[in-house]
């Protein structure tokens, strides 16, 4: 009986420590390489910090009972007055970031109802005009945060979990909830 116990116990306070091991993650753009072509910068094919050469993924969804389909694409992220990441196959959604300058500096900014530079303070956006419709959301103060990093020379940002209050004419019934929404893209340095 002892015996049986001690390797009992072993499995129970292994799967307990496996059980609360963090989610892995999954936002990783580059598929493994054998070797370090993709990752390293002095690589002719260097494809910027973790695989976003002037790309970026969003993933966002609308918080309501009515479980209305999440939001994921992958699609260009650049800048034109504003940072933006458009679905690259229907051109028809866009994730936006004003931080009220063209060239944040790096570190944390607070995802507000207003951008400013100076008070770290950036306003986040997500449109979707999909059937003729405009359905809007937009960050409010205290809504999450945004990091931005300079990465070999790339612009890097990366946010999880903030979230967007709705305010286009067309968020009615179940868009008319709040939207959480997650980001992570790189923009190539200016040559």
């Amino acid at each position: 009986m002892k015996k049986l116990l001690v390797p009992c116990a072993c499995l129970l306070v292994f799967g307990l420590v496996h059980a609360q091991a963090p989610a892995p993650d999954t936002w990783s753009a580059m598929p493994q390489a054998s070797d370090d072509r993709y990752s390293n910068p002095k690589s002719k094919v260097y494809a910027g910090p973790n695989g976003w050469w002037g790309t970026g993924q969003v993933r966002a969804v609308v918080n309501n009972p009515a479980k209305t389909p999440a939001y994921e694409y992958r699609g260009s992220f650049s800048y034109n007055k504003m940072f933006s990441a458009v679905d690259s196959e229907t051109k028809l959604k866009v994730m936006g970031l004003d931080f009220g300058t063209d060239k944040p500096a790096p570190g944390t900014y607070a995802a507000s109802a207003k951008p400013d530079a100076a008070q770290k303070k950036v306003q986040v956006s997500f449109g979707d005009v999909s059937g003729q419709k405009i359905r809007n959301w937009t960050s409010a103060d205290k809504g999450g945060t945004v990091t931005v990093s300079q990465v070999n020379g790339f612009l890097y940002v990366k946010f999880r979990d903030v979230v967007l209050q709705p305010n286009g004419v067309h968020n009615t019934a179940e868009l008319k909830h709040p939207m959480t929404v997650g980001f992570e893209g790189a923009i190539p340095p200016e040559r």
